[in-house]
């Protein structure tokens, strides 16, 4: 996702530093109360009781993504900048200079929440030639692999920013499910996919992104059931359950625990307007999707899961006292780590947003110091915001 806001820095550090473990300081059952925390009493339980809100993750921003390769990225910035305005929808050029682990690599690092970025490619081929490095006559440079096959294909920018280290959804979705048959106790997984159908600006609007309708949403669920069996995940429906809407089932009945999630992947999408539409289209719960919405407003039958990349927007205490999943970013653009500037990072992580994403995992610290890390070897842990009295116990999975 291209996140073009930068965030305001917040002036001293909040209550909840980074890398805080373990059970909540005096200051964080003051923001407990706050927040509608769920009070738990003396000898506090297994982790796998806790409710999938009553966690935390640090997750990864455009978790496959691979910066352009250097010639091409040089040649890219000086088009850039030759274009001016005309290239301003592309963000800052220096914004696409990180790079990911593999998404095996990442699950064998602690991280269990990731994001896609995935173009619909029905026919298949749509993006086996990127534009840049035809257009900027830069040779031998690398380009994705299997992109002739038909289906979603997972890239950042199509023609500008390609390179990935899981090319097509089947190979991302393979991955993830190799890793969890090879690790059945897995904690819950978090995988956001944003469904991407944005053209380039003229005079960069070569490739003819395929629009994002009914037909490549349900595409996509074939595509997610074709790798995970419905066992294997937690959808919409199972949260629901008898509750009349999903919103009234996670805002009463609750999430499900830890412990009986262990093992599933849990999708939710990035999108609003059209696509979240469509995706609701004859459903308006959800009802035999794979995936949640994170775009639903206030009293909406598929409010479960939002999305505030802001953490600094003032709405984050509310949703996760109601019950909801909130993902939100600790740093955008790489903006954060040119300074370490890790005020957003400390909003994010304090807010009680069960998910934080960010581009410098622990195995990704900037040069800068910058990084987002709960330090223990799997970065999920007791949501301090939610619970009173987190488990002592060390977090496994």
């Amino acid at each position: 996702m291209l996140y073009r806001g930068v965030l305001t820095t917040v002036a001293a550090a909040l209550a909840l530093g980074l890398i805080a473990t373990g059970c909540s300081s005096g200051d964080e059952t003051v923001r407990a109360l706050k927040t509608g925390s769920v009070e738990r009493p003396p000898g506090a339980p297994d982790f796998d009781e806790l409710r999938l809100n009553e966690v935390q993750y640090v997750g990864t921003h455009n978790s496959y993504h691979v910066a352009p390769a250097p010639a091409l990225f040089e040649a890219e910035k000086a088009a850039v900048n030759l274009l001016g305005p005309d290239a301003a929808a592309l963000g800052n050029i220096d914004s696409l200079l990180y790079t990911h682990d593999s998404l095996t690599t990442q699950l064998e690092q602690g991280i269990r929440a990731f994001e896609l970025d995935v173009f619909a490619d029905p026919v298949g081929g749509l993006f086996a030639q990127p534009l840049a490095p035809r257009l900027l006559n830069v040779a031998d440079t690398p380009l994705p692999e299997n992109m002739d096959e038909p289906g979603f294909k997972v890239i950042h920018i199509q023609d500008v920013d390609f390179m990935s280290t899981c090319p097509t959804l089947i190979r991302c979705l393979t991955e993830i499910a190799d890793w969890s048959d090879a690790n059945p106790d897995h904690l819950p997984l978090m995988i956001q996919i944003e469904l991407k159908d944005d053209p380039l600006p003229a005079p960069l609007d070569i490739t003819k992104v395929v629009r994002i309708g009914g037909p490549e949403l349900d595409a996509l669920d074939a595509e997610i059931r074709s790798v995970f069996d419905d066992s294997e995940l937690i959808t919409p429906d199972d949260v629901r359950g008898e509750a009349a809407t999903l919103n009234e089932a996670v805002t009463t009945a609750g999430w499900p625990t830890v412990g009986d999630s262990r093992g599933k992947v849990l999708f939710f999408l990035d999108n609003g307007g059209h696509v979240h539409e469509h995706y609701l289209a004859g459903r308006p719960n959800l009802e035999g999707r794979t995936a949640f919405t994170s775009a639903a407003e206030a009293g909406d039958a598929d409010r479960a899961v939002t999305k505030r990349n802001d953490p600094l927007d003032g709405t984050i205490d509310d949703e996760v006292a109601a019950g909801y999943l909130v993902r939100t970013r600790a740093d955008a653009d790489l903006v954060e780590s040119w300074t370490n500037n890790t005020g957003p990072r400390e909003a994010a992580i304090s807010s009680g947003a069960q998910i934080v994403s960010t581009d410098f995992p622990k195995a990704n610290k900037a040069d800068t110091g910058y990084v987002v890390t709960f330090g223990q070897s799997v970065e999920v842990r007791c949501n301090v915001v939610r619970v009173r009295t987190c488990p002592a116990a060390r977090i496994t999975g």
